[in-house]
Order: structure tokens, then C-alpha cells, then sequence
């Protein structure tokens, strides 16, 4: 039994890079964000249960200590978080909880571990080069179909598809310059993933790509030339961003570039408020608009600060954000040392396409999954060259696992089924008119509470309706629209006091949000 899961479990990181790219559910009320943000979750969970029960590859070596002090920070961001309850089960449609951000972590290691055999390893790429070519096909039927709004491929976000974009052309350009019996697949990926790209309309994901085509030329080089090749794409890069803050580009998709400016000022000001732990996962939206210093995006409320790393600043503070520049130090070291083995330079250049993505965007499942997968796949191509050189197998652990460490990896699973599983089970109920029964197999997120709370009201029990409508709002709702409706209806109710109480609240969430303002001038607040 423990052979065959070994080879299954050697296929999880593959089978996860496919699934990030396609997996949707149309069943479900958040069809896009929630099924991947699941499957980072379950796939570390499963990963990680997989890993203690079976012989595993290349060890973390370096990296243990970078690694403990991210899962201690994401821990601590949690424990003094504004809202335990948000940060444990995440605003709806954007899960950047800690569960997903341990998550990450868990891909991570879970790549590690279980690719300890080249196939597998090779798997990885075409699986997640494959899957973001589907999601470019599906983006540029849209196109081609004048759909509404900007092709995502079923990502739920064009910039989320940008995302995987640039992590995948470099690797695919990589593996086309191999030749080989796929070679013409291999560029055929490319041109319909540069196709959807442009569909996306994307300026970071352009970035990312050129990024990622730089280092991939970089790490190609040795010596001086590398140094030069280095100062060079830096150059190129800062040339192709002044290029699109002076030409037309800069107002591309009616979000002019300056506007990121304006939230990375508003959001030092909110890290500098908090600045070793953070706020807590996800509490971005509840805290925000206190810094905001202007309407920069009327009829907008800002929950992202729209920087990755002053993103995770905010939410886990700069002990979160030096833990897992930590791990890309020792991560990115170790690939410049291995430069020549295997696909070190393609997965380098994937994460580093993705890291320049992710200074004009923030975190969300669907790529930051990806990226974190790769990275893992990256550090243990690195191992396994390194293990080569010394010509010595890695140490292969005991064969009879410990019970319980068998117990452990049973408790894995069960995590897995209740927080990758339960939560879409949910949202498919939510779907169907059903908060009732959503509310009982995902009870901290307060969407599904806002939801029952209308029911209850149009079906004639207003003060049943008003206790969910407080409960989602005690449970950390981040948009300003519930507080408002709860202002409403307790207005209704007579209770003036905490209907201005709520009103202020909204305004707290978003100082400019037009309805709350309204309503608390009418009150008299």
C-alpha cells in the first residue's frame, strides 16, 4: 500500500499545478477564487499527510529554520489579529486566511518531499505550462465573443491570469530551446499563452513576462557576462516601467498607474500603525479606509493595498514579510548556485516573473498557489543536482512509519475535508438559496450570515434577520454595504443610537462610501 501511495503521492504537485490554471465550479456561488483557494489547502494538507507516511526525497536542509519562522509569524499575525474569526476563515472571494497562508507554506514542502524522482519532477511543468494554455484558449474564445468585461479564462480575474502567464511562458520558452519530440508543442504554448495574455490587457503580467525572460537569459550566462546580464535586465525593466507611466498605457483598463502610488502611501501609513505582527490575515478591508488620504477610485472600497509585499506587511507585519523574504534569499542562492542542472533556471525565472507580478498586485490563491509550487519544485531540482555532485543517495527514512505519525497524516486528511471541502460544500448552498445550511458547515464566514439575515427579514422575522445581519458584521464583514442595511433595519427596529453606530462603521471601512455618509446626515449622527 505505502509503494503505490508513494507513486500517487509523487504525482500531487502536478496533478495541484494542473488544477490551479482549469479548476472551476460552476455550482458554487464563487465559482473561481474559492475552488483554488481549496485546493491549496487540501493539496498541502494531503501533501504534507502523504510525506509522513511514505520515503521522501531531497530535505528542506537551509531551509528549515526560514520555513519554522514564516509558520511562526503567519501564527503570531493570527493570534494578535483584529479579527479571529476573519483571518481564520478569510473575506469571501479573496481567502487569504491563515489556512491558506499556511497553505502556501505546505505546497512548498509538500514539493519537496514528495518529488524525490526526476519523472515526477518533470511532470510539474507541463502540467502547469498545460493548464495555463487551456486557460489563455478560454480567455481568447472570450475575447473573440466580446464578452463584458476583461478575458480571464475562468480565473475569476485577468490579472489573475496574467499571473500564471508569466510564471508559465518562461518555462515553456525554456523547454522549447531543448528541442525534443515536443518542441513544437512547446512554442505553440507559447504563442497561445502570449495570446491570452494580451487579451488580459494586463501591464504587470507584461512585466512579469519580461521579467521572467531576463533571468531565464541570465542564468544562462556565467561569470561577468551574468553580472552584465543582470545590470542589463534591470535597466530594461525600469525602462518598461517608465515606458508605461508616460504613454498611453498609463490610463490602460481606467486604472491609471499613479493610483497604485496613492495606496502604497496610504498603506505605509496603516503598516507603520502596526508594524512587527500586522493586522491579521485578511483585515485589510477592516482597517484600510482609516489611512486612506483620498477618494482615489470613486464608487471603490479598497480592502489590497495592491503591492504584494506592503500587502503582506499589513496583514502579518514586516516579521511576516522578513520570514518569507528569508526563504526566497536561501531559495534563490541556492538556484544561482545550480544555474546549469536540470530546469533551475526556467522554474528561477518563473518565480521571479511571478515576484514582479506581485509588486504591482497581492496575493490571491489562484497564482500565488502556483508560484509557491514552483518554488518547491525549484529548490528540490537544486537538491537533487546537489545530491548528485556528492554522489550519495539521500537518506531514505524508515520504512514502518511510526503510529503516529499514521495518526497524524489521518488528522491531515480530516483538515483538508474541513477546510478545503466544507467551505465550497457551502458556498454551493448558498448558491441555491440556502444560507441556512451554509452557515452550519462554514460558520465563521459572514457572508453566508448576511445572507440568512436578509432571508429571515423578507420572510417576516426582522429581529432574527437583524442577530445574523450583527453576527456578520461581529465576524469581520469588509464590505461597507452590510453595516449600512444593518443601520437600516435596526433604524426600523427604533434603535436610532446603533444605527449611527453602524453608519460610522461603514464609513470606517470606506470614508467615502456615499450611502453610509447619506444616511448618517439624515440621522442627525
Amino acid at each position: 500500500m505505502r509503494p503505490l501511495l508513494g507513486r500517487l503521492g509523487s504525482y500531487l504537485p502536478a496533478a495541484v499545478a494542473l488544477a490551479l490554471p482549469t479548476v472551476f465550479l460552476p455550482s458554487a456561488e464563487d465559482s473561481f477564487i474559492l475552488p483554488r483557494a481549496s485546493i491549496v489547502i487540501a493539496g498541502a494538507c494531503l501533501g504534507a499527510g502523504l510525506a509522513l507516511i511514505v520515503p521522501t526525497g531531497a530535505g528542506l536542509k537551509t531551509l528549515r529554520l526560514p520555513l519554522a519562522a514564516a509558520f511562526a509569524a503567519a501564527l503570531l499575525a493570527f493570534a494578535l489579529s483584529i479579527s479571529w474569526p476573519l483571518s481564520l476563515a478569510g473575506a469571501y472571494t479573496r481567502y487569504e486566511s491563515l489556512p491558506v497562508r499556511l497553505g502556501y507554506l505546505g505546497l512548498f514542502t509538500a514539493a519537496v518531499w514528495l518529488l524525490k524522482e526526476k519523472r515526477p519532477r518533470d511532470w510539474v511543468v507541463p502540467a502547469f505550462v498545460f493548464g495555463t494554455s487551456v486557460a489563455c484558449l478560454e480567455a481568447i474564445g472570450q475575447w473573440a465573443g466580446q464578452v463584458p468585461y476583461r478575458p480571464d479564462g475562468n480565473l475569476g480575474n485577468a490579472n489573475l491570469l496574467a499571473a500564471l502567464v508569466a510564471m508559465a511562458i518562461p518555462l515553456a520558452i525554456s523547454r522549447g530551446l531543448r528541442g525534443g519530440l515536443f518542441v513544437v508543442a512547446w512554442w505553440i504554448g507559447v504563442a497561445v499563452m502570449a495570446g491570452g495574455l494580451v487579451t488580459t490587457t494586463s501591464r504587470s503580467g507584461g512585466l512579469g513576462v519580461l521579467a521572467g525572460c531576463l533571468v531565464l537569459l541570465v542564468f544562462a550566462l556565467r561569470g561577468r557576462w551574468a553580472a552584465a546580464g543582470a545590470i542589463a535586465s534591470a535597466a530594461m525593466l525600469a525602462a518598461a516601467l517608465a515606458l508605461i507611466m508616460v504613454s498611453p498605457l498609463h490610463f490602460l483598463n481606467d486604472d491609471p498607474a499613479s493610483l497604485r502610488f496613492h495606496l502604497w502611501q496610504d498603506g505605509v501609513r496603516m503598516i507603520a500603525a502596526r508594524p512587527l505582527t500586522g493586522w491579521g490575515q485578511d483585515a485589510t478591508g477592516l482597517v484600510f479606509g482609516r489611512f486612506l488620504s483620498g477618494d482615489w477610485s470613486p464608487g471603490v472600497t479598497f480592502d489590497r493595498v495592491h503591492s504584494g509585499p506592503l500587502d503582506l506587511s499589513t496583514t502579518q507585519g514586516l516579521i511576516g514579510l522578513a520570514a518569507l523574504g528569508w526563504i526566497l534569499v536561501v531559495v534563490f542562492r541556492q538556484a544561482w548556485r545550480w544555474q546549469a542542472a536540470g530546469t533551475v533556471g526556467a522554474l528561477a525565472a518563473a518565480a521571479a516573473a511571478y515576484s514582479v507580478w506581485a509588486i504591482f498586485n497581492f496575493d490571491w490563491a489562484p497564482a500565488t498557489g502556483a508560484f509557491w509550487l514552483l518554488l518547491g519544485t525549484l529548490w528540490s531540482e537544486t537538491r537533487a543536482a546537489e545530491t548528485a555532485s556528492a554522489d550519495a543517495a539521500p537518506a531514505d527514512p524508515d520504512a514502518r512509519p511510526a503510529a503516529w505519525r499514521s495518526a497524524l497524516a489521518v488528522v491531515m486528511v480530516l483538515v483538508a475535508i474541513a477546510l478545503g471541502v466544507l467551505p465550497v460544500l457551502a458556498d454551493t448552498w448558498y448558491l441555491q438559496g440556502r444560507p441556512d445550511l451554509s452557515v452550519r458547515v462554514d460558520p465563521l464566514q459572514s457572508r453566508y450570515h448576511w445572507s440568512l439575515g436578509q432571508q429571515l427579514i423578507t420572510q417576516g422575522s426582522p429581529a432574527q434577520g437583524v442577530q445574523e445581519l450583527r453576527r456578520a458584521a461581529d465576524l469581520g464583514e469588509t464590505e461597507p454595504g452590510l453595516y449600512v442595511e444593518l443601520g437600516d433595519r435596526e433604524a426600523q427596529l427604533g434603535h436610532g443610537a446603533q444605527a449611527r453606530a453602524d453608519y460610522r462603521r461603514a464609513l470606517q471601512i470606506d470614508p467615502y462610501y456615499a450611502p453610509a455618509s447619506q444616511r448618517l446626515a439624515a440621522s442627525g449622527g
